[in-house]
């Protein structure tokens, strides 16, 4: 009994000890862990950041950056814990102030949180190398799609402005010979034409001068159209008409039987009167002869017969439109009196 009775004396004790002054106890627990927290030694830990570049206006880079790089951070267990990559933004390269060569980043690309230190950067490698940025005038290039009517031909292309400037590398300048423009539809056109029509993309790092950035320059094409010409080559009939008119010589004489003839103008309207089988008549006129057995001047005119519409014998011309002899009983001579 009295073993039991000590026994539940002890607990009792330790129970009270652990129970009583709760509040004290738990405050005590937490400042023992804020401690130990605090006390903790020095930790290192490694984040992996992005890399930007801040682009220089006046070279282009060459060279493929690294797309990370590994920071590496010293400083108290509470505060390295704490951090996330997120923090640590991204690291910088300033592409205006470096030289050509090997890439050593600045300590000050990175934005260091407050009590922890830079311990290192590791990235690739790379051997920076630029090319000069330059502003070239290109000329300017039109591209058609169709074909005009088949009666008509471009005569005469404008662009206004003829040339556009376009910036990038000198290596990529060089290597386009035309600015093209957006497609100009010519199909079966048969008047002139007049367009504003946008500019396409110059192509990978090089851009347009004097326009915004998210705009394509736009350039005025003034397109003329001519009608094609075409002739027709002629033999006209004049010897029955010679013969009426000259009656006293017909007999005597060999007259012109026929004459060659040239029909020019557009080719639609040759066309058209090719479907007239005779198109032209001959019209003799005779003069007077100067002194009695003198050769007697005669013309020949040649003019369009009634089927020909006027709006047609307007657009084509007859050559020679009219033919001059001197008829006499030697023969017959031209105007010059040869034979």
């Amino acid at each position: 009994m009295k073993e039991t009775s000590a026994l539940s004396r002890v607990f009792g004790l330790l129970v009270a000890a652990a129970t009583e002054n709760w509040g004290t106890k738990i405050m005590a627990f937490f400042l023992a862990v804020i401690v130990f927290v605090v006390t903790r030694g020095e930790i290192e830990r490694t984040f992996t950041v992005p890399l930007r570049a801040i682009e220089d206006p006046d070279r282009v880079l060459l060279t493929q950056l690294p797309e990370k790089v590994e920071v590496s951070l010293r400083g108290p267990w509470a505060n390295i814990n704490q951090l996330d990559a997120k923090d640590l933004g991204a690291a910088l390269l300033d592409l205006r102030e470096v030289n050509p060569g090997p890439m050593a980043l600045d300590p000050a690309a990175i934005v260091m949180p407050q009590g922890v230190v830079l311990d290192d950067l590791d990235y690739d490698p790379v051997d920076l190398r630029f090319e000069e940025v330059v502003v070239r005038r290109v000329p300017v290039r039109v591209a058609f799609v169709g074909e005009v009517d088949d009666d008509y031909e471009l005569v005469r292309l404008r662009v206004d402005p003829e040339r556009w400037p376009v910036r990038g590398p000198l290596s990529k300048l060089e290597a386009i010979e035309t600015l093209d423009t957006e497609v100009v539809d010519l199909d079966g056109a048969r008047s002139d034409l007049s367009a504003s029509v946008a500019l396409l993309d110059p192509g990978p790092g090089l851009g347009f001068v004097g326009v915004a950035t998210d705009e394509d320059p736009v350039v005025q094409v003034e397109v003329e159209l001519e009608l094609l010409q075409d002739e027709r080559a002629l033999e006209l009939e004049t010897g029955p008409a010679l013969r009426e008119a000259l009656p006293e010589l017909a007999e005597a004489l060999a007259l012109p039987e026929q004459e060659a003839l040239t029909l020019r103008g557009p080719r639609s309207a040759i066309r058209e009167l090719a479907e007239i089988e005779e198109p032209l008549q001959v019209e003799v006129e005779v003069g007077e002869a100067r002194r009695r057995g003198a050769p007697i001047p005669v013309s020949l005119r040649f003019t369009w017969v009634d089927e020909v519409p006027e709006a047609l014998r307007r657009r084509v011309s007859v050559e020679p439109p009219l033919i001059r002899l001197r008829v006499s009983p030697q023969g017959v001579l031209d105007p010059d009196g040869k034979g």
